[in-house]
């Protein structure tokens, strides 16, 4: 997020800031055990796609940069949902809400 907003100081895209933001917020809450935060990640993720196409067009070696990182870490954000689930529920039955 810091070197997007760097990049954004320069006349660059500000997307950098909003994604850094929303993928920082997102592992937070992961690590708090909440699966909003996979969610918060794969919507940031589902985002670049379109923002990538629109920045570089179909050129793969300008897409690729933009969208292998991000795209592996999906899917590994994808594998910890079914351990965030039983996290969350865990935590609520100990609070008496669930």
């Amino acid at each position: 997020m810091i070197m997007g907003a760097e990049l954004a100081l320069l006349g660059g895209s500000f997307y950098y800031v909003v994604a850094g933001a929303a993928i920082i917020a997102g592992g937070v809450l992961m690590l708090m055990g909440s699966v909003s935060g996979a969610l918060l990640y794969l919507l940031a993720w589902l985002l670049t796609w379109p923002w990538a196409l629109w920045e570089v067009g179909f050129d793969g070696w300008g897409l690729l940069p933009r969208l292998l990182g991000p795209t592996l870490i999906a899917v590994l954000v994808v594998l910890t949902i079914p351990v965030l689930r039983r996290v969350q529920k865990t935590s609520l039955v100990r609070k008496g809400i669930a």
